[in-house]
This record gives structure tokens, C-alpha cells and sequence, in this order.
């Protein structure tokens, strides 16, 4: 029966045939058989020590001996196989052993396979520290890799405890302080008292309730929790690391030094205030920007607005179920995370009778790389069909069909700086137009595909205002109403949910 080479050699990794090195390693003593001819031609630390002059004239009859106490039998058997198959497979901290012995033994191809190896084997278990060591180590393009990594899956790592608590202070506050680092508020809260909960002993007092008090007035500038209810304090109160009470009266504190807004415990559907929003959104130019689009659904008294960079990752169903609106704003720069399987379920989430925005501009773009997808636009739950991004000298407020209607409330005037920049379509696929542009085009619309669904509405302009950009002709003007038209929609279609609601327990 004939072998392939590779069978062949990988045959001779710690094989006694032919050897004429023995290996000794670890505190154990393991034994390892090896050749000289092939460390030789992969190492040139080796090569010069096993040819040094003297060496050979000294061991020629027996096995040449050489220990290595430091190493662990399991990595040195990994860096044999490399040597005689060029090939070894890699996982967890194996990356990091076998890349310090290709360091040490100057094995130049093995540096090569660890770089390539790094890149597969990043996953939420190790991301964090992959991050730490190639800061240790001055690697950049490690260091790169696991930031995008840790970027592109926040919330999932922030809720792997094993991963986030394990890592260094300093890595969580370079983590906490990424520009784009997209999470939910409470999980960024919870995710620091599980990690406050192992490192005490490191960074913290002792006393329990001032150790927890110590961590979060620290970390508190890097989360922008300007809100809480007791839903959320209750959350992080029984998670199991501190006594509830502890964690209860810590947060409180945080409150009062932050001056956090925090509410009663209330009964759905007790009004604006109440209202849970998920914007889902992301802008290349900054994240200041996705902040303004916030500030602005906060203006009619929404409290609490969570953001998600909805190029990165995307809420599950149930996830989104805790909201009782979503904004969707897509920047067609970045693509739009899991086009198919978040237009299902936000289509799933309207059937269950809550409410979406989207910001018509790259999200209904006639682009198959940015556009959303699924059952919320197959089965058109959207009142607007995709269509050319258009620029257009008319660029006001034009013809109100619906007076009366609660979008339009307290919405006197709306103007961008130059120009109209919408998506250019007249077909609102049987949904009813509110507004258009005083060039006809639709500029609020809205649908309610089945009575007991929840809304959609389509806001077919640039979200941002001067306020933010002075230097871009598409924004809106900062003294028109753009932002009424933005919170007042929010605030439609979910309050529309919770007026359901309240219907419901009457009955």
C-alpha cells in the first residue's frame, strides 16, 4: 500500500526510528524522539546548536539529550508536527506557545502559519485574550483583528462571562471606550459587575457594597446610561454575584452622582415615558451622528433609547421584543448585518403588534449589498418600494395629506440646506402617504398591513440636522421640524402598541 508524503512524515513525529535527538520535556519529564536533519532545515537555532563545532565529536554513539523543563509536553508535540508536515492544528492559547517558539527558535514559516492561524481561530472565547496579548507583544495587526472582532460582536462577548471577566482594567476600558462599540446599556452594566465580582481582590476594597460602588462611578463616563427603571435595577440586582441589596443600593448611588434619571416601576402602555426604543443604526462618519439621531427621539419625552450598530450585529427576535419601537437607520457604506434574517424578524416583530421607522435613505436603497430583506419587504410590510437615491433642487415640506394626523404635530416647517436627497419613488405599495417634498415625492408614509400588525413608517429624508453637519447639503435645517417629524414618528408607532395594550387589559 503506497503513502503520501505527508503520511510519511507525519509517521516519524516523535518516532524513535532512525532518531538521534531526545527530548525531555516539561516538569514530568515526557520524552520526545526527533532528528536532527529535520529541526535543521525548518530552525536555524537549531541548526547552529546541533552543528555547532564539538557537538557531534561528543555524541556520536548515543541519542543527543536535551532538556527543556520550561515548555508543556502538549505544545512541544504541536511544534514537532509543524516540523515534519508543515502543519499543526491550532486552537485556544496554542496560537500564542507556538508563536513564542517560532520566535525563539527562529522558525520564520512558523510565524507565518500562526499569523494566518490567529485570524481563523478568533472567536468569543478568546477574543479578549488574543487583544491582550498582541498588545504585550506589539502586534498590530493582531491588535486590529481583535478589535474589529470585538466590535462586530459587543453584545455577545460582553455576555460571555468567562471571556469578559478574565480580561485586564486597562482592556476594559479600551474596550468601553470604542468609538464604535454598539451595546445594550443594561448589558454593559451587568457585564462590569460580573467582572467587577472577579477582579475585587486586584483593583477593589474589599467591602463588598464599596468595591461595587468604587467600580461603577469609575466606569460610569464610558456608559452613556442617562436612564433607569426598576426593570433594569431589578436585572442587574439578581444576578447572583452580590446580594441584591448591595447591588440595589450601588446603583443608586450611581444615580444620584450621575444624576440618572430613574422611574418608577409602571404598568405597560402608562405613556410616552414609558416607551422602550431600539435604534438600530450606523454611520461611517461617526458615531456623534447615530448620538443625534437618539437625542432626537428622546425629544418628546422618550426616556429610554438604546443604539446597535446594525452593520456589526443584530437583535434576535426575542431581543427586539423588549423594545416598543425600532428605528432603522442604514448608512450604505457599511452593509446591513444579516440582511434576510433581520427583515424576518422585524416583520415577525410588526406581527406582533409593535412598531418600526426606517430612515427610507440606503436602507431602501435599490442596492442588493445594503438594502434590508426577508418577509418585511417580500411581504411588504414597507410603505415605500425601494428605488434610486435621488438629489433634487425642491427641498421643503410639500403638500400634507394628513393634517391631523399625530406625525404632524407641532411640524410647522421642514427644509434641508441645498438639496432633496430622498429615495425616488412615488409607489408606497398600499400604504398611505402623510407628507411628500414640495416635488411631489412621498416624504412620510406609513402601513398597517393587517389590523392587528403594528406600524411601519418611512421617513424618506437625511435623519441629521445642521446641528451636526453644517458642511453637507442634504441635512435639514436645524430651525425646521425635522426632529418632531423623527421623535413624533417613534413615538406613533409605539405608543400605538401600548394603546393596544391598555385595550386589552380593560377588556
Amino acid at each position: 500500500m503506497s503513502h503520501t508524503l505527508d503520511e510519511i512524515l507525519i509517521g516519524y513525529v516523535n518516532n524513535k526510528e532512525f532518531a538521534d535527538l531526545k527530548f525531555v520535556v516539561g516538569k514530568k519529564k515526557s520524552i520526545f524522539y526527533a532528528h536532527k536533519f529535520f529541526l535543521s532545515l525548518v530552525s536555524t537555532y537549531w541548526r547552529n546548536v546541533l552543528y555547532s563545532e564539538g557537538w557531534e565529536t561528543r555524541l556520536t554513539r548515543a541519542l543527543t539529550e536535551i532538556y527543556l523543563p520550561e515548555l508543556e509536553p502538549r505544545i512541544f508535540r504541536s511544534f514537532l508536527q509543524f516540523v515534519y508536515t508543515r502543519s499543526v492544528e491550532i486552537k485556544g492559547d496554542l496560537v500564542f506557545e507556538l508563536r513564542d517558539i517560532a520566535k525563539k527558535y527562529e522558525i520564520e514559516e512558523l510565524f507565518k502559519y500562526c499569523d494566518e492561524a490567529f485570524q481563523k481561530s478568533l472567536d468569543n472565547e478568546n477574543c479578549i485574550k488574543y487583544y491582550e496579548y498582541s498588545c504585550e507583544n506589539k502586534l498590530e495587526k493582531w491588535k486590529d483583528a481583535s478589535i474589529k472582532y470585538i466590535l462586530d460582536r459587543s453584545v455577545s462577548i460582553l455576555k460571555n462571562h468567562d471571556c469578559f471577566t478574565e480580561a485586564r482594567k486597562e482592556t476594559v476600558l479600551t474596550v468601553l471606550k470604542l468609538k464604535k462599540l454598539y451595546a445594550f446599556e443594561i448589558d454593559i452594566v451587568k457585564s462590569l459587575i460580573n467582572w467587577s465580582k472577579r477582579q475585587k481582590q486586584k483593583y477593589y476594597q474589599n467591602d463588598e457594597r464599596m468595591q461595587l460602588k468604587d467600580i461603577l462611578i469609575e466606569f460610569k463616563p464610558l456608559i452613556k446610561l442617562g436612564f433607569l427603571d426598576f426593570n433594569g435595577l431589578e436585572q442587574v440586582s439578581n444576578i447572583g454575584l452580590y446580594s441584591p441589596t448591595i447591588i440595589f443600593n450601588a446603583m443608586m448611588d450611581l444615580t444620584k452622582k450621575y444624576k440618572v434619571v430613574v422611574r418608577p416601576l409602571t404598568r405597560s402602555g402608562a405613556g410616552i415615558e414609558d416607551l422602550k426604543v431600539l435604534l438600530l443604526a450606523n454611520c461611517r462618519r461617526g458615531q456623534e451622528r447615530v448620538e443625534h439621531i437618539k437625542e432626537l427621539v428622546m425629544t418628546t419625552g422618550i426616556q429610554n433609547v438604546d443604539i446597535m450598530n446594525c452593520s456589526n450585529q443584530a437583535p434576535s427576535y426575542d431581543e427586539m421584543l423588549k423594545y416598543d419601537a425600532i428605528v432603522l437607520r442604514n448608512r450604505n457604506a457599511e452593509n446591513l448585518h444579516n440582511q434576510v434574517e433581520l427583515g424576518n424578524d422585524l416583520a415577525q416583530y410588526v406581527e406582533a403588534g409593535k412598531g418600526v421607522v426606517i430612515i427610507a435613505i440606503n436602507t431602501l436603497i435599490n442596492n442588493d449589498a445594503y438594502r434590508i430583506k426577508g418577509r418585511l419587504q417580500d411581504e411588504e410590510f414597507i410603505p415605500l418600494q425601494f428605488g434610486e437615491r435621488v438629489q433634487q433642487d425642491s427641498r421643503e415640506l410639500g403638500e400634507v395629506l394628513v393634517p391631523e394626523h399625530e406625525i404632524m404635530s407641532g411640524v410647522n416647517s421642514f427644509k434641508t440646506k441645498d438639496y432633496a436627497h430622498l429615495i425616488g419613488t412615488h409607489d408606497v405599495r398600499g400604504g398611505t402617504i402623510i407628507a411628500k417634498w414640495s416635488n411631489g415625492f412621498p416624504l412620510i408614509t406609513e402601513k398597517t398591513k393587517e389590523e392587528n400588525f403594528g406600524t411601519v413608517v418611512c421617513l424618506n429624508f437625511h435623519p441629521c440636522s445642521t446641528k451636526i453637519t453644517s458642511d453637507c447639503g442634504k441635512v435639514w435645517l436645524e430651525n425646521t421640524d425635522g426632529g418632531k417629524i423623527i421623535a413624533n414618528s417613534v413615538t406613533y408607532v409605539g405608543m400605538k402598541w401600548h394603546n393596544k395594550q391598555k385595550q386589552q387589559q380593560q377588556k
